[in-house]
């Protein structure tokens, strides 16, 4: 099963003041020892680095040094897929925000959910799962909820 790893998963797991740092943590280790076929874009890489590099969204930020490291480990890992948005993805999103009303900074998930829908990825891990929620083609799991 192909699952696509949001951000907040990645900042949560390398955030030592997230509440939810040590199942995030678990979550990702668990994907990538499994049959689970974690998946990631450059975009969520790109995301993660603007967070956790920021003293004003997380309260101990990581060194630049420290991120891309990460960043790096993520993207020459064997157990994680890297999936890159092409050509058809771009006509996808268009399609997309036409279709859902798609408006401003919200185009970002629309990519994000473009390039699920074209490499056939049905499901997504993020704690923000109303970001997705319109997007009727992905199963959104929030693993941060209790039920």
């Amino acid at each position: 099963m192909k699952i696509l790893i949001d951000t907040n998963i990645l900042v949560h797991a390398h955030n030592a003041s997230s509440p939810h740092q040590e199942k995030a943590s678990h979550l990702i280790i668990q994907a990538m020892e499994s049959k689970t076929q974690p998946i990631l874009l450059p975009q969520n890489l790109y995301e993660f680095f603007a967070v956790v590099t920021n003293p004003r969204r997380i309260e101990n930020p990581l060194s630049v040094e420290e991120a891309i490291s990460i960043c790096e480990d993520f993207w020459f890992s064997e157990k994680m897929i890297i999936i890159e948005p092409t050509t058809t993805t771009t006509l996808m999103v268009f399609s997309l925000i036409e279709e859902y009303k798609i408006k401003k900074a919200r185009i970002f998930d629309c990519v994000i959910a473009a390039t699920a829908l074209e490499f056939g990825i049905g499901t997504i891990y993020t704690e923000n799962t109303r970001d997705f929620e319109d997007f009727s083609f992905l199963e959104i799991i929030n693993p941060f909820n209790n039920s």
